[in-house]
Order: structure tokens, then C-alpha cells, then sequence
């Protein structure tokens, strides 16, 4: 029976709603929609996109082994000078190593072998496809080109510079006109969706963003400018790279490379629709609705639109207020780029020893040094507020903090210890009680979305991945570990309020030491149980 506002009964019978009794596919229907299934890995993905019918074009396996300071190249300090007027196959192939590769391999019992990337991803599931638009580089002719970290190898999709092309989708912007190369990030949503549902378009950008930190860091040390955009007409990209939009779309446009003078012979303005054979992820994706609506509405659709939503973005002044812990100011010595990218992993388990406070105020100061791309200004550098649960970190008391980039401090919003709360928040995970610090980004997503347009929140969870990702590199190069994690969007801001009352969690990072023992360690929070317990409670209770 159903209820008003009240709790005075609505009779609704079953000929008001047009149904009846014998139409038994309704109960069918409901009992499949309802389903319980832990993971159906009859419908997992394929991992990689295969072209079953495209040649492949092999990179070379020596790439540079990328020997730059590692803080020193996520914070953007150093560009290289390097020789030669730009870059060629061997150079593309050590960033797409750096950035999508496969860095190693491990067999776990059961589960036979499992493939790890350069960078980290939701779930270890990789949704995100990388493509290459070039003009005549040394060992490569201008097409359109798909990577595949499988074999290492290139297959080319369009014959021809298709620069121009992608520029006019990306506004007209200069760098991808008359720069060597473009890389061009898409997701193939049931790759991530399969495992997390609607939320994974969330996990889509982090990704992109992660590998975006990746290749922003690889093309400093290797005295290549580069930017991420965000800015560019879906339909377009979509139709150079033969996507269909739905299944799998285009996220992001990172130009590589100085920019040269503008030749106009040969260049394509317009790319007419790519049809090229592919194998389908799988037969059975399940398309989310929320998903598609949101990525629908979030699409620019010509090129005007792209140049009107480069408005400058003005973050609004925030007033925290807290006991003032200043960062160590310094950069450590730190292991090289290469080396860390190929040794960097997800850990599992966290040790309880404290961190240094120069180590967390080294990560701090390099991860949020700020990029360049096309939603962000020199004067306004981040969409994000970032919230620390501290737990152990030498020289701080433990606490919940808010970072202040202004004043390169930490300011302490409520002294006490959180380890329970951080792993009821972060999803009742060991991880983030056991860690040193958890890092909170956080977003006022009203006023970027009132700012962008529903595109502003596909910008903010990016920008998330990429800090979350510079995050990751600065922690293995001090010899530290790092997770992303999933978290209680609701209870976070409750959490930090009335500091973050208004805002919204985007993305959360544990670092830590990683525990010797370095696998899940099974974890039920105080706050988790005393929650179960009163759902069982009668509500009429006093």
C-alpha cells in the first residue's frame, strides 16, 4: 500500500497501473534486475582492443630509461634541452611506455597471471585506449594511429596529417595544429563499469587522469612540453578515432612537443567518418543510464562552444581556520622518473609507522605544483580543495586538516586520532586507517559547474586523477606507498564540515609505509558496526 507525505494510505490497484496478475514476465523482469552478483566474470571485458585485420607497426622495447629527479619532474621544475627539432618513434614509444605500458608481470594462485600498467588504475581494469594523431615524425608517417600495450605496438587507422583536423576540434588550439603529435585519451566505459557500475565514469577520469601524471612528468624529463585539454567536440574526436561516442568516447587531447610553423600542404580540415573492423569488449555490456545522460550532457558540440568554455577559472576564496603547521621547505634526493614509474604499484596494506613531515610535505608541494591545460589559469591553478586525515606523520598531531596552497601550510581543523573514521569513510577499508595520511580532494562542485557547464565536472575529476597520480610518483620515489580509494561521499563532507560544508568528494589518496606483509587486511570500523547495529534497532524506539 502506498503512502502520502502523511502516512495516509494511496490504493493503487493493479488496473490503475495496467498490469495484471498474469503478466508474469514482471516478476521475471524484477528478479533479474535484482540479482545479486558478486563479480560476473562471465562478462568481463576484454582488457586490450584488438583491430584483427590492421598490421602492426613495432615500437622499439629500449626505451630511455628517464634518469630526471622524479619530484623535480612532477612539479614541472626542469624541461631539458633536447637535441633535434622534435620527437620521433623512439621518443613516442618511450611515452607511451611510461604512460600505458605494461610494466611488469606476476602470477597469483587461482588466478593464473596478471598483467600491471605504468600507471594505476581503479580496480586494475585500464578502461582508458590511447591514440596517436602525428605529422611526419622520424620513423613514422602523419595518420592516425591506436595504441596497444599488448605487443607494444602502433596500428594505423588514417593515412595522412590529420592535425589539422583535431585542431579545429580542440578550438583551434596551436599546440595540436602545428605540434609533432597528439595523444588522445578515450574510455571504454564497461571495461570499468563492469566492476563498479554507474560510478565508474567517475573512475574513468581518474584513470585518464593518472596516466595523465604519468605523461606530463615522462615529457619534462624528456625536454617535451605537453598539456592536457579538456576542451574539444566530442562528435569530432569521436569520428577521427572511429569511436561511437556511447561505448567508448574521447576524454582528453594532450599535444606533445614544441610547436613548429604551420605547413598547410597535405593537411585534412575535415575527417569524414572512420570505419575500421574491431572486436566488440564483450557481447553483454550493461549500459547505465546515469552515465550516458551525464557524458550526453557534458559534450561541446562545435567548435565555438570549446573557445567559450575556456572562460579563466577563479577558484572562491576559502577562510579555514586552524592551528598553522608550515611544510618543510626542501626537495629530497629521490630515485629516478624511470625507474619509479617501472617499480610503482598499489599497495595493499599499510605499516602504522609514522611518515616524516618533509617527506608528506614533499609530496604535497610537487603533486600540487599545478599543469598546464586549457580549464585552469596561472592564477587559478586547481578546481580542488584538499583535506588530510593525519594518523601518524613525525612532527604533526594527529587530526583532520585542510591544505592551504597560498600559505604552504597545513591547518589543523579538529586534533584527535581518526583512524577508525578514516576507514569508514574511505568504504570501511583497512587502507586508509592504517595509513599515515589520507588525502581528501575535494571540489565546490556548484560553482564549477555553474563556471564550465556540466564539462566543468568531467575537468574536476581529472584534475583529481592527474594530483592523485603525481601523488603516487612522489610517494614510491620516497620510498613510500600510496592507494587510490573509494569513498562515503556524503559522510566525507559531514566529516570535514563546517570548514568543506558545500563541498563535494572527488577522489581520496592513502599514503603510507607499505606493511611487509603488503596484502588486504580484512577491516570493520567501529563507526561501520554501530551503524549496522542501529539499523536493526525498532525506529519507534525512544
Amino acid at each position: 500500500m502506498a503512502r502520502t507525505g502523511d502516512g495516509a494510505p494511496v490504493l493503487v490497484n493493479a488496473q490503475e497501473m495496467g498490469v495484471s496478475n498474469r503478466e508474469i514476465d514482471i516478476a521475471n523482469q524484477y528478479h533479474t534486475a535484482t540479482k545479486r552478483l558478486y563479480l560476473p566474470l562471465t562478462h568481463k571485458p576484454l582488457a586490450y582492443k584488438p583491430y584483427p585485420h590492421l598490421s602492426p607497426i613495432f615500437l622499439p622495447t629500449d626505451v630511455t630509461s628517464l634518469e630526471a629527479p622524479t619530484l623535480e619532474a612532477v612539479a614541472n621544475r626542469i624541461l631539458l634541452e633536447r637535441e633535434g627539432r622534435g620527437p620521433d618513434l623512439a621518443s613516442l614509444a618511450a611515452l607511451l611506455f611510461y604512460t600505458a605500458g605494461r610494466i611488469r608481470q606476476r602470477d597469483f594462485t587461482g588466478a593464473g597471471t596478471v598483467t600491471f600498467r605504468a600507471a594505476s588504475s581503479a580496480g586494475g581494469l585500464y578502461p582508458i585506449e590511447v591514440y596517436v594523431v602525428c605529422g611526419d615524425l622520424p620513423d613514422l608517417t602523419p595518420g592516425v594511429y591506436h595504441f596497444s600495450p599488448m605487443d607494444f605496438a602502433l596500428r594505423r587507422l588514417r593515412e595522412g596529417d590529420y592535425r589539422q583536423a583535431l585542431s579545429q576540434a580542440a578550438g583551434g588550439d596551436s599546440a595540436v595544429a602545428a605540434g609533432p603529435m597528439t595523444l588522445v585519451f578515450s574510455a571504454v566505459f564497461w571495461r570499468s563499469a563492469w566492476k563498479y557500475q554507474a560510478r565508474s565514469y567517475r573512475y574513468c577520469f581518474w584513470d585518464n587522469g593518472t596516466m595523465g601524471a604519468n605523461l606530463l612528468a615522462a615529457a619534462v624529463a624528456m625536454g617535451l612540453p605537453a598539456k592536457l585539454l579538456m576542451g574539444f567536440v566530442d562528435d569530432q574526436v569521436n569520428d577521427l578515432l572511429g569511436v561511437d561516442g556511447q561505448r567508448e568516447a574521447s576524454l582528453c587531447v594532450a599535444p606533445i612537443g614544441p610547436a613548429g610553423p604551420m605547413p598547410l600542404a597535405g593537411r585534412v580540415d575535415q575527417a569524414p567518418w572512420l570505419a575500421v573492423d574491431t572486436v566488440a569488449v564483450t557481447n553483454e555490456d550493461i549500459q547505465y543510464p546515469e552515465m550516458s545522460r551525464l557524458h550526453a550532457a557534458s559534450k561541446l558540440s562545435v567548435p565555438e562552444d570549446v573557445v567559450a568554455w575556456r572562460s579563466p577559472w577563479l577558484m572562491p576564496p576559502g577562510q579555514h581556520l586552524g592551528a598553522r603547521y608550515p611544510l618543510a621547505t626542501g626537495t629530497p634526493n629521490t630515485s629516478p622518473l624511470g625507474q619509479v614509474i617501472r617499480q610503482r604499484g598499489s599497495t595493499r596494506r599499510f605499516a602504522h609507522d609514522a611518515i616524516s613531515h618533509a617527506q608528506l610535505s614533499a609530496i604535497l608541494v610537487h603533486a600540487t605544483m599545478g599543469f598546464t591545460t586549457d580549464f585552469l589559469g596561472p592564477n587559478s591553478p586547481t578546481t580542488l580543495n584538499l583535506y588530510l586525515i593525519v594518523n601518524a606523520v613525525e612532527g604533526l598531531p594527529a587530526g583532520s586538516y585542510v591544505f592551504s596552497p597560498a600559505d604552504q601550510a597545513l591547518l589543523c581543523l579538529r586534533g584527535g586520532a581518526f583512524r577508525q573514521e578514516a576507514g569508514h569513510l574511505c568504504f570501511e577499508q583497512a587502507l586508509a586507517a592504517d595509513a599515515s595520511a589520507v588525502m581528501f580532494f575535494m571540489a565546490d562542485l556548484d560553482a564549477v559547474l555553474q563556471h564550465f557547464g556540466n564539462r566543468g565536472y568531467r575537468a574536476a575529476q581529472l584534475e583529481a586523477g592527474v594530483i592523485g597520480g603525481k601523488m603516487y610518483l612522489c610517494a614510491y620515489a620516497l620510498g613510500l606507498g600510496a592507494s587510490g580509494l573509494t569513498f562515503l561521499d556524503d559522510e566525507v563532507t559531514a566529516f570535514f564540515s563546517p570548514d568543506a560544508a558545500g563541498q563535494r568528494a572527488i577522489f581520496v589518496v592513502a599514503l603510507g609505509k607499505t606493511a611487509s606483509e603488503n596484502r588486504v587486511r580484512p577491516f570493520r570500523s567501529r563507526l561501520g558496526m554501530k551503524i549496522d547495529a542501529l539499523s536493526r534497532r525498532d525506529a519507534r524506539e525512544p
